[in-house]
């Protein structure tokens, strides 16, 4: 790419900082099946987890989900891998770069922060925002920007329960098999 194509690529990739790209109330409370598939499957065994009888005996008083669970609530059902997602900034930012050329993409790092455990009933809501994207950046795996995205995680009562982040390298693949 030329220096000016780039610096109107630039230009427009920069104005979607700071965009909303929605918010979503989880369809399903807070539930133990839920936990339990959950728990399943990563291997969890612990009790504040699974054994209401043993949970209540706690400090905690009650069963509890694990807390790398909250992003679950929230996630898109299987019709996604079917219709594709719902056009918000964020794919349009997606979009604007494959269109550029930055094809590839990869998950690079996240972080969650929890601000308190969440109970049998809780409502889980969420709403992410577009935080920063890097100038641009040359990678083992090709030419490309960084992007990350914040979620705020919310409960029925709108009280905060947590936050993550979550950034991706959207990237010009060097070997072009990399697609």
């Amino acid at each position: 790419m030329r220096t000016e194509d780039i610096a109107a690529l630039e230009q427009e990739m920069y104005a979607y900082v700071g965009r909303d790209c929605g918010a979503s109330t989880a369809e399903d409370a807070v539930n133990k099946a839920m936990i339990r598939h959950w728990c399943e499957v990563m291997g969890n065994t612990n009790a504040n987890h699974l054994d209401e009888d043993a949970a209540a005996k706690t400090s905690r008083g009650e069963l509890v989900a694990p807390a790398s669970m909250l992003f679950v609530w929230n996630q898109a059902g299987y019709q996604v891998a079917s219709t594709g997602r719902a056009k918000d900034p964020q794919v349009e930012l997606v979009d604007l770069l494959d269109d550029h050329g930055y094809k590839g993409i990869v998950a690079t790092d996240t972080n969650q922060e929890y601000y308190r455990e969440l109970h049998l009933g809780d409502v889980i809501s969420m709403r992410t925002v577009i935080d920063n994207i890097s100038p641009r950046k040359t990678t083992g795996l090709g030419e490309g920007y960084f992007y990350e995205t914040v979620t705020e995680f919310t409960d029925q009562n709108g009280e905060p329960v947590g936050r993550q982040s979550f950034r991706v390298l959207k990237f010009q693949p060097a070997n072009p098999d990399q697609n």
